[in-house]
């Protein structure tokens, strides 16, 4: 299928069905076993392209939870936006704690982890969902898992989902924050991030070991060595667009996914605080790691603040933290910080388990 806008089309079990419009919208039978049906409707309105999905997959998925994953799948409500026309920019913007985009069947791009070296995201060391080619933190065939909100979220290539597509080579499986298509991987696409030589600086500097991926740290960008940018992007023809475009390429090697943008991300993308409407919903601790703030232990700042601003409202708070809030809010404005934290009961010592999914 050479279509030259892929906007305007309803997916039905990973088949494009032309003539969707703003309002419309069809069920997308999934095939995940015991999940509601998918639903996902992508419309040009105005200047933008908007999909608005469920966030459940259109393949089958892997069973959660899991040892590695302590949370199920559930629907979300999500609507993102992102400019029809995008233009780039010359100085790449970063992401942080958010999806860099959402895949035609409404599913959302999310890389980055939540999981860090003893727990402390100051350390600078933020561990990878894959290393090595496999996935860690309970990831499924698709490269996937679940956060505790419940939103299944794609790390690497989602192998169910490209299956579903139709046709050959090069596909269109979704699009990044700033509007330009996330295509598959072709022989020509080779990441310029290289794996870093030697150890790790260890004692109070850093984890120590080899460099082998386990880190986002362990690589570095190498201008020149591979035919992508820092974005993991390029400029070239795709199926929707012969003429040539910048599009970002999901690979199988790292990043996987762009950890930054050639364009302005659209804020319907940006994570907010509990009870505000946006496509991603809150997020902390997300990626579930036995070895970090999985459900046997980790900071209760890192389990419970859904929204990343460091402290932990009475929303975020799990049942038996809420019912005693005001006396671990020492201060009485209504969060508990990072110094009213330490005095909370740790999990193993009588302190709430990790949220459940929302």
């Amino acid at each position: 299928m050479n279509l030259k806008d892929w906007s305007g089309l309803v997916w039905l079990a990973g088949i494009a069905l032309a003539g969707a419009h703003p309002g419309h919208e069809e069920d997308l039978e999934t095939a995940a076993g015991g999940l509601p049906a998918s639903k996902v409707t992508i419309t040009e309105e105005g200047s933008f392209r908007v999909i608005r999905a469920n966030g459940i997959p259109n393949h089958a998925a892997g069973r959660f939870p899991n040892p590695g994953n302590p949370n199920a799948i559930e629907a979300q409500n999500y609507s993102f936006r992102m400019p029809l026309h995008p233009v780039t920019n010359a100085v790449f913007t970063p992401l942080e704690r958010q999806p860099i985009g959402v895949a035609v069947n409404g599913v959302v791009f999310d890389p980055g982890t939540a999981e860090y070296w003893k727990n402390d995201p100051s350390s600078g060391w933020r561990k990878e969902g894959i290393v090595q080619g496999k996935g860690t933190l309970g990831m499924d065939q698709n490269m996937a898992h679940v956060q505790p909100n419940g939103a299944y979220h794609y790390h690497g290539v989602p192998t169910g989902l490209v299956e579903k597509l139709p046709g050959e080579g090069r596909k269109l499986i979704g699009y990044a924050a700033d509007g330009f298509p996330i295509c598959t991987q072709t022989l020509e696409d080779h990441p310029s991030y290289q794996l870093k030589t030697g150890n790790r600086p260890g004692g109070t500097q850093g984890p120590g070991g080899v460099y082998d991926g386990t880190y986002t740290q362990d690589f570095d960008f190498s201008a020149n060595s591979g035919t992508l940018d820092e974005a993991n992007g390029r400029t070239g023809a795709t199926p929707e667009h012969p003429e040539g475009t910048y599009f970002y390429v999901a690979t199988r090697e790292f990043p996987f996914y762009p950890r930054q943008l050639k364009g302005t991300p659209d804020p319907s993308f940006q994570r907010r605080g509990p009870g505000g409407r946006q496509g991603a919903g809150p997020r902390a601790g997300a990626n579930q790691d036995p070895g970090s703030s999985g459900p046997q232990g980790g900071d209760p700042i890192s389990r419970f603040d859904r929204d990343g601003d460091g402290k932990i409202s009475k929303q975020e708070a799990p049942p038996p933290m809420r019912r005693n809030f005001s006396e671990h809010d020492a201060n009485g404005d209504g969060y508990i910080d990072a110094d009213e934290a330490k005095a909370l009961p740790r999990a193993g010592q009588g302190g709430p388990p990790d949220p459940p999914p929302n």
